[in-house]
């Protein structure tokens, strides 16, 4: 049987919730009927190893911003669909999309699946252009029902994302002081430097406890070297430490007590996910595609409003918090994984050469 030929398209391997879960994808892809390689846009390469040894087939282009930048990537690309006989271009996010559909117009037997990975892919004229180019795309993933709208395929295809749960079967301590820790990139959106904020209203309260904030990246230093300079300011130095990125993500939830996350807009964050794989209680804002996967009944849904309250709440309540940690594991573990993710993706990947 003729193997699949399919270039995932992204637009920087940088690290982040999406680039996780597409590495993760290409890795539980079946190698018997899938030949998948990456190219990345951008010159950022912080995950492109992790792709490298892993066997993946993975480079990135140093795109250069304006008309003559793009025009270069196309000819290469053009070059590499012709060379790797390219079946299948799945594009992630936004920016990998319009040049996916410029390449569709050149090779018309070419099947394009778009994933935009957040509810929010960047304004009013990033969402306008999706809409036009539908007609070029042959189909659409989103993460739940609440993320359709008519930007995307009618029949758009809801696949939720999926970690790595063998990852998260080591029993690992706790640490002795009670530890809030919020994973993601450092990015406006994640809204970190909020819970600077919270860590400040709960100390005022004498409460004992560390917020670890794990993430970081180049690209992001100003937002980095603001949250610093904000817990300097609210002399909370002593309670909040910021990680950077870290390789060792499952190990550093399970040390932690609960995970926060604060976020402004999301899609279905990995980070929600591998701390629900790490039976943590977690604590975040009703966005995106969060609800379909927390309730009341195995986490804590709160608004920024709330969200120091609720912190204060965890902490105070903790074994009710833990039998929430435990529920949502078990949601996790049913519809979260990493595998059955890759499978449907196959089984989409397939259907699309079959039509």
């Amino acid at each position: 049987m003729k193997k699949i030929n399919i270039l995932h398209l992204t637009t920087a391997f940088v690290v982040g919730g999406a680039e996780k879960v597409v590495l993760d994808l290409l890795k539980n892809l079946d190698k018997q009927r899938f030949n998948a390689s990456i190219i990345a846009l951008s010159h950022n390469a912080d995950m492109l190893p992790e792709y490298l040894e892993s066997g993946i087939k993975a480079e990135k282009l140093d795109m250069k911003k304006g008309f003559p930048g793009m025009v270069k990537v196309l000819k290469y690309l053009d070059h590499y669909i012709a060379e790797n006989n390219i079946d299948i271009i799945h594009a992630h996010l936004f920016h990998p999309l319009p040049i996916a559909s410029l390449l569709k117009l050149k090779h018309p037997k070419l099947k394009i699946v778009f994933t935009s990975h957040s509810i929010n892919i960047g304004g009013k004229a990033r969402e306008k252009l999706t809409w036009l180019l539908k007609g070029l795309r042959n189909t659409d993933i989103v993460f739940s029902e609440s993320m359709k709208t008519n930007m995307y395929k009618e029949d758009c295809i809801v696949i939720p994302n999926g970690v790595d749960l063998n990852k998260f079967t080591a029993e690992m301590p706790k640490h002795d002081k009670f530890t809030f820790i919020a994973v993601g990139s450092i990015r406006p959106e994640k809204n970190h430097k909020f819970l600077v904020g919270c860590a400040k209203n709960l100390k005022e309260k004498g409460l004992d406890f560390e917020l670890q904030i794990v993430g970081g990246g180049d690209e992001n230093q100003v937002l980095i070297d603001e949250i610093q300079a904000e817990i300097k300011q609210l002399d909370v130095e002593d309670c909040v430490k910021m990680l950077g990125s870290r390789n060792d993500i499952p190990e550093l939830l399970m040390k932690a007590h609960c995970n926060l996350l604060p976020s402004l807009f999301e899609g279905m964050p990995i980070a929600l996910l591998e701390a629900g794989a790490a039976r943590l209680p977690v604590i975040t804002t009703p966005v995106g595609s969060i609800p379909t996967l927390v309730d009341e009944s195995n986490g804590y849904l709160s608004s920024l409003d709330d969200f120091c309250a609720t912190m204060e709440k965890v902490y105070s309540h903790y074994e009710d918090a833990k039998v929430k940690g435990i529920a949502l594991a078990d949601k996790i573990n049913k519809s979260y994984s990493i595998n059955s993710m890759a499978e449907v993706h196959g089984k989409l990947y397939a259907s699309l050469l079959e039509r």
